[in-house]
């Protein structure tokens, strides 16, 4: 577990929720205990009702699942009114009196460019409604997603609470180094989305990372996993295939040696594998 900087603990090791549902029973049976989902992936109400059925199956209460979303920004004159409407949305789909966790999606809304000057107030005001949110004891914890240093020393001007959680794509080929340790410093967890660059055969044939796998006898996405979680980092992993969502499980016990960290440390490309550019937004 990683306490965040309000106190509160939060998983290293999430099933991601985006385009798939077969794998929650197989993530509970495992030890999964943290689902990733979001509004604009459309299945919140899905994942409601499959912990609704599944919970006593494991003989698991719903506080001991730990929850989060995502919400984008809104192009709208009434936008922390809208994000409110979909948090209130979001607590009814998932069968919540709270969420866990709650990240601004991205630092602008789908409808505006990146190069639009109204992107900062748009977020600025899903922050703000976020934070009425926690508050009124509806959320736990807010956070941020594909955030820059830019975007994060912005809020300054207006956050009552830090960003206890900034999702970014993180993985060996990128891996954000003056992000992650302005994070550190800032007491912000970490946490990798599309850890392994959506499928991407140049970071899953690694063959560095091959011969690693081969050590320790394992796949190259467990010790990407791996990697993540004992660099002090969180991830979150998704996998429609119920043989690899337990096989992902594994890196929450394996350990590898400082040798093999540091190797994996200088296979940093720089380069992203996925469509998501936080830092071309202004």
């Amino acid at each position: 577990m990683f306490k965040l900087n309000n106190g509160e603990e939060m998983p290293k090791l999430a099933l991601g929720t985006y385009l798939l549902l077969d794998a929650v029973d197989k993530a509970l049976e495992v030890g999964y205990r943290s689902f990733d989902t979001a509004k604009y992936y459309e299945n919140e109400g899905e994942l409601g009702e499959a912990l609704k059925v599944l919970l006593p199956k494991y003989e698991l209460r719903t506080e001991e699942i730990f929850l989060t979303t995502k919400v984008f920004p809104v192009e709208n004159a009434a936008s922390g009114e809208l994000i409110k409407k979909d948090i209130e949305e979001s607590l009814k789909l998932l069968n919540r009196e709270y969420l866990d966790l709650v990240l601004v999606h991205y630092p602008r809304p789908l409808t505006t460019d990146d190069k639009d000057e109204r992107n900062k107030i748009y977020r600025k005001e899903a922050w703000l409604a976020l934070e009425d949110l926690k508050k009124e004891g509806k959320i736990r914890s807010i956070g941020i997603s594909n955030y820059e240093i830019c975007h994060i020393e912005e809020m300054r001007e207006y956050r009552t609470f830090e960003p206890t959680v900034n999702q970014v794509e993180f993985h060996p080929h990128f891996q954000r180094k003056e992000l992650r340790e302005y994070c550190r410093k800032n007491g912000i967890l970490f946490q990798a989305f599309s850890p392994f660059g959506r499928g991407n055969s140049a970071l899953l044939n690694d063959q560095t990372m091959v011969g690693i796998a081969e050590k320790y006898h394992t796949s190259v996405s467990t010790i990407i996993l791996t990697w993540i979680m004992h660099s002090g980092n969180g991830v979150a992993v998704k996998s429609a295939n119920v043989g690899r969502v337990s096989e992902n499980f594994k890196a929450t016990t394996l350990k590898l040696t400082d040798e093999d960290m540091a190797k994996i440390d200088e296979l940093d490309l720089n380069t992203p594998y996925v469509e998501d550019r936080g830092w071309e937004v202004v």
